[in-house]
């Protein structure tokens, strides 16, 4: 057994603890330095890291700001060569135009089942290039109205269509004249140069005279229908006895438009209706309206006194005028005038001049020539209202073709539409014609 106490002992006393102590610290300092050390080292290395992050961060930045300013002056680039092209795109187009008159021709009288192929192969193979052809048709049916405008490539090939007038397409000889570009083109410029907007018509007011009698019991619907076929009608202001009811003699009756007003004091002035003469002129500013009755002169060029007597009804009185549609067509066959020979004024009939060209009816080639043509004039017809009958004269050297309608007003609506448009290559015209001539004519 081994005895260890003295030694130890010993050893204890020999120990010199401050020694140690001191071993200790110096050890603990060294520690805590290299820590420090550390410390210092991993910051140097995030602050460069940093520096270098913000470097690439402004790199970055620089970059993309170069890269926006190059999209930028790409995209005005391309802005500017649009603009460039379209500017040159506008410059050949008005070339263009300006030439494409003298490269077209107009073609009238064109069979109505000749397509755009039938004149584009005619005046390929006998004039030159063909650019485009047009057909003109109605909005409604489809069905041409024989004519046509023909678009060349060259200049030189319509002066070669042009001697082709008198030929036959599909049968029928066609007229070829020019498009008439230099009047379309001052019609144009003439119209540009107006820049003022023209004044709109006033109303304008007309006195009736003569409603005595046999016209005591007329109405304002009845005054209404007698003048309303010159224009639009504002008000109709008839003045009536309070006891009897009976009229006083006189109205008035204000248009809206000045000129319709003119036209129908001239027309109707002096009119015999039921065995009394209107008188009709221009109301004045200075007639009294009192119970006595307007006082003045009538503004119709002559000094004719206005004032009327307001007796009652004598023995051959003939109250309820116009209280039909018979009357009413007597009444519209009296203020024809002149039938056949103009215009006219309103009736239920009209007959339009310039249908068909009877020099060119082939029934031979197309039975159903006439049948077309009452088809379609009737169709466009009813769009002013109801239709009668229609009836095309086969004899008639003028193409006439006659229409009747229920009452005189959709027949005016249909004249003022019709009148002077064209048709199958013609132009139209349109008037009015009475009952008498009616009958004389459709079968």
């Amino acid at each position: 057994m081994v005895s260890t106490g003295p030694h130890l002992v010993a050893m204890a006393d020999d120990l010199d603890f401050d020694a140690v102590e001191q071993l200790l610290d110096n050890a603990e300092r060294a520690a805590n330095a290299e820590y420090d050390d550390d410390r210092r080292r991993d910051k140097k290395r995030r602050s460069r890291s940093r520096s270098r992050g913000e470097r690439g961060a402004r790199v970055r930045s620089r970059t993309r700001s170069r890269s926006r300013e190059a999209r930028r002056l790409e995209k005005e680039r391309e802005v500017e060569e649009k603009r460039r092209q379209e500017e040159e795109e506008e410059r050949r187009r008005q070339i263009e135009d300006a030439t494409r008159g003298d490269r077209t021709v107009m073609i009238v009288c064109l069979h109505h089942k000749a397509d755009e192929r039938d004149v584009y192969e005619f005046f390929s193979k006998n004039s030159g290039k063909v650019r485009d052809v047009q057909i003109i048709r109605d909005a409604r049916t489809g069905r041409s109205k024989g004519l046509a405008y023909i678009e060349f490539y060259l200049q030189e090939a319509t002066l070669k269509a042009l001697a082709l007038s008198g030929q036959p397409i599909k049968g029928q000889a066609v007229r070829v004249q020019p498009s008439q570009a230099e009047k379309n083109r001052a019609a144009q410029a003439a119209k540009a140069s107006i820049h003022y907007a023209a004044p709109r018509e006033t109303p304008l007011r007309l006195y009736v005279g003569g409603l005595t009698d046999s016209l005591a019991n007329i109405s304002e619907e009845e005054l209404k229908k007698l003048f309303s076929p010159f224009g639009e009608i504002e008000f109709i202001d008839l003045h009536r006895d309070p006891y009897t009811n009976k009229c006083k003699g006189f109205a008035f009756v204000q248009f809206k438009n000045a000129s319709e007003a003119r036209e129908a004091m001239t027309a109707m002035n002096g009119f015999q209706l039921a065995g009394k003469e209107l008188k009709v002129g221009i109301a004045t500013s200075d007639m009294q309206l009192g119970e006595g009755g307007p006082g003045g002169n009538l503004a119709i060029g002559g000094n004719d006194s206005l004032h009327e007597d307001a007796g009652s009804l004598g023995p051959n009185a003939q109250p309820g005028m116009l209280t039909g549609p018979t009357d009413r067509l007597a009444l519209m066959q009296k203020l024809q005038r002149d039938p056949m020979g103009g215009p006219g004024l309103p009736t239920n009939i009209i007959v339009l001049h310039g249908m068909f060209n009877p020099s060119q009816v082939n029934l031979a080639a197309d039975p159903e020539f006439f049948n077309d043509i009452h088809a379609d004039v009737e169709q466009e017809c009813r769009k002013y209202g109801a239709v009668i009958k229609v009836f095309a004269d086969q004899g008639s050297s003028k193409g006439d073709v006659w229409v009747k309608f229920i009452d005189p007003t959709s027949a005016a609506n249909c004249q003022r539409a019709l009148d002077r448009r064209w048709f199958a290559g013609q132009q139209i015209i349109a008037e009015f014609a009475t009952e008498a001539t009616w009958a004389g004519v459709v079968r």
